[in-house]
């Protein structure tokens, strides 16, 4: 519900922008999008805190995504918005204890994993002088992400649930140039933020070639990384997750 308001918010932001935008581009993708990263929950007194990697709880293959892009020529800028959903499952051990709101998992433990995360960026950025051929813009935005996480004991009653929304502002740039016939872009983001002891930080990355298909629109192919580092307390317990998110996405876009 929460991730839903979230693009709901940033929907509200494009209508508004295309209001006076000469340009828009709109491409729905399917991507393939492996995890890899590690995850602790712990009690906030605990001292120590072992973290079980994905691949130990039982996340091990790339997943299919459904996402979209929207893109609006404002002049010299562009606002682009972003937003993609992931959803992970597996059965696997745990490295380490985890305690979350009463309930425990002990370390080598079998449990059933499920991982689910959304999300949805922001970024506005202004262009700047072409620089050999290279159009250059830099600008700033936003980026929310939605985390869930689900384990469960195969041969016990013990479960932990955690979903938390982290909003995260950006420092953004985009480069685009034409090789040919085709078109090729780079767009990166990020930015560290601290806020009553919780941190968070994000790197969001990706490269794209773009070529025209039947004269209906263009068919990209691109490439895309994402890391995000998260800090945060939820009920008694602090949860550290670090997620490396990276693979192939291929869509069709349409201009208007």
């Amino acid at each position: 519900m929460r991730f839903a308001i979230a693009l709901l918010l940033l929907a509200s932001t494009a209508l508004l922008g295309a209001c006076s935008a000469p340009t828009a581009k709109v491409m729905p993708f399917l991507g393939s999008i492996g995890l890899d990263g590690d995850l602790a929950i712990a009690d906030t007194s605990s001292m120590t805190r072992t973290t079980s990697t994905f691949s130990e709880l039982g996340i091990t293959d790339d997943e299919a995504t459904l996402g979209g892009i929207v893109r609006l020529g404002l002049g010299g800028a562009e606002l682009s918005l972003a937003g993609l959903s992931l959803d992970y499952s597996g059965s696997g051990t745990t490295n380490g204890e985890f305690t979350l709101d009463g309930q425990t998992i002990g370390a080598d433990v079998d449990v059933d994993t499920a991982i689910q995360l959304q999300m949805a960026r922001g970024l506005f950025t202004w262009d700047v002088i072409p620089i050999g051929g290279v159009d250059l813009g830099f600008g700033i935005g936003a980026t929310l992400i939605d985390l869930s996480f689900d384990l469960r004991e195969q041969n016990g009653l013990a479960s932990i649930m955690t979903d938390q929304l982290i909003p995260i502002p950006l420092i953004g740039a985009r480069a685009a140039w034409t090789w040919g016939p085709v078109d090729l872009r780079a767009d990166v983001g990020g930015l560290i933020v601290e806020y009553d002891g919780d941190e968070a930080k994000v790197l969001d990355g990706e490269v794209s070639a773009a070529v025209e298909f039947l004269g209906v629109g263009d068919l990209v192919v691109g490439y895309r990384i994402t890391k995000i580092d998260a800090a945060y307390e939820d009920a008694d317990s602090r949860i550290d997750a670090n997620f490396a998110l990276e693979g192939y996405y291929f869509g069709l876009q349409f201009g208007f």
